[in-house]
């Protein structure tokens, strides 16, 4: 795959030509709706065509034994590659496609050697003779066109573990996502599951069916319970939760009762805006809770706020002992996101030097393969001038680009914060702008995950459909081989 940044003048026609690719892959692999509404500043996911398979000729002698000793494969895969249904019965002149190794066309020019031709594509001279059926490697003339053999090598993929976060809303719309997007996915955590100042979890109605459509895709439903209350993340809930021994108990007590009841795979704890102060008790809590689900195998998790350092006494993230958290969970869920926010002012929403900055701290407080990276899958967008009163609207990140076509914007990328951004005025007159997620700022942050060997990444949306945009899928599927045990 490669990225293509739309250039003035361009059009899809002319990008695919540009690369070589049919135009309906192009319009697939991107899955433009409108493939004439083209902004400057896009984005757009090249599929680079597949390489042409190996044929080879047989001829007398062959046997499948001894070609799969020439291309390093087996008898079977042959088998299978070609459909023989009696590997003792080829025949002189048939035709067999080798899985694993591709062929490139080559036009021998006047005082080309066989030699020269080989170590100029990385095989050898006796490859290239018996795909030929060359006798004599010293008699090719110029005009003489050789099928080059090469082996098909794959990207290298990192073996990853993801995370998505899912509403109770639309699951009509999450099982369409899913129907797509859940190989790439390990964990669904179920959005939410509040505690209330008593220990009671409200319980959405219809959970079993949101936990059935994780599990009948092959992806470990979360329960993810929260301080979540009339004025959203409660401070004085959470430690009335943590604080009072009989609420405590209370929650754990009911939680066992959900993760039994419902066929959870375990918990993902997601409590916010806390007291500083209250840092002791968040970490007897997840102890506690951990404690009580671990010996009937129940995963683990906790989301944490991102800080560069330990902070004990800053609101937001005091109240998260990494170090301590690290040992108690299964896995960290890092909430490397909203720097920019719904409040503002304008500006990336995870900014990769940030994101850095976060790692640079976590990994040494958090083992790496506990840690997975979390990613916005959305954008905002901030009415100008930004005032307390301008709160940013999400958008999502597949309709952000007809708001951008229907405006006439075209598509900034920060190269510090490796984000898209762009600005518009609405018909009242009123000044925009929008901060979100690309194929370039997305492939940047996997490459981050790699780099500092984390478990892996996860994301969180405020819609279940689009779950993040297509061809995010694509680019996971050519970095990671996700884990889904």
């Amino acid at each position: 795959m490669e990225i293509y940044v739309v250039r003035p003048g361009d059009t899809l026609y002319a990008i695919a030509e540009r690369f070589g690719v049919s135009l309906a892959a192009l319009i697939n692999a991107n899955q433009l709706v409108n493939p004439e509404d083209l902004i400057i500043g896009q984005a757009i996911l090249i599929p680079l065509p597949q390489p042409e398979p190996l044929r080879y000729r047989i001829v007398s002698g062959n046997t499948l034994f001894q070609l799969a000793q020439t291309f390093n494969t087996t008898v079977a895969a042959i088998v299978q590659a070609n459909q023989i249904l009696d590997p003792d019965q080829i025949q002189v002149g048939m035709v067999l496609s080798i899985p694993g190794w591709s062929q490139t066309p080559y036009t021998v020019r006047a005082g080309d050697a066989l030699y020269q031709i080989a170590a100029g594509y990385g095989t050898s001279i006796n490859l290239i003779a018996k795909v030929n059926q060359i006798t004599d490697p010293s008699r090719i003339f110029p005009g003489q066109t050789l099928l080059i053999p090469q082996p098909i090598l794959g990207p290298i993929k990192t073996v990853i573990e993801t995370m998505g976060y899912f509403r109770f809303t639309n699951l009509a719309g999450l099982t369409r996502s899913l129907a797509v997007i859940a190989p790439y996915i390990t964990y669904g955590g179920l959005f939410q599951y509040p505690i209330s100042a008593t220990g009671e979890i409200t319980v959405p109605p219809n959970t079993q069916q949101a936990v059935n459509i994780l599990n009948n895709n092959n992806v470990q439903p979360l329960l993810v319970l929260t301080n979540w209350g009339p004025d959203g993340f409660e401070s004085d809930l959470a430690r009335t939760i943590m604080g009072d021994p009989a609420v405590k108990t209370h929650t754990i007590e009911n939680a066992l009762q959900l993760l039994d009841g419902y066929g959870f795979a375990g918990v993902n704890i997601d409590f916010e805006n806390m007291y500083p102060e209250d840092r002791g008790l968040f970490t007897a809590f997840v102890k506690d809770l951990r404690d009580a689900i671990k010996p009937r195998n129940y995963l683990v998790s906790i989301a944490v706020p991102p800080k560069a350092a330990d902070l004990p006494g800053s609101a937001w993230v005091g109240t998260f002992d990494y170090r301590a958290l690290g040992e108690l969970a299964d896995f960290i869920f890092l909430m490397t996101y909203e720097w920019g926010w719904i409040g503002g002012p304008p500006m990336a929403i995870a900014p990769i030097n940030q994101v850095r900055r976060t790692l640079d701290y976590a990994v040494t407080q958090i083992p790496r393969q506990k840690i997975l990276q979390g990613i916005p899958f959305y954008g905002y967008n901030w009415q100008l001038p930004d005032t307390p009163e301008n709160l940013a609207v999400p958008v999502n990140l597949v309709e952000v680009y007809s708001l951008a076509y229907r405006f006439q914007a075209s598509i900034n990328y920060d190269t510090i914060a490796q984000a898209p951004w762009f600005r518009y005025t609405d018909g009242s007159g009123a000044d925009h702008e929008v901060w979100f997620e690309d194929l370039r700022s997305m492939d940047i942050k996997y490459d981050t995950a790699i780099a500092y060997n984390l478990r892996g990444v996860g994301w969180w949306s405020y819609i279940n459909e689009p779950y993040g945009f297509p061809q995010n899928w694509l680019i996971m599927d050519e970095k990671f081989i996700i884990n889904q045990n």
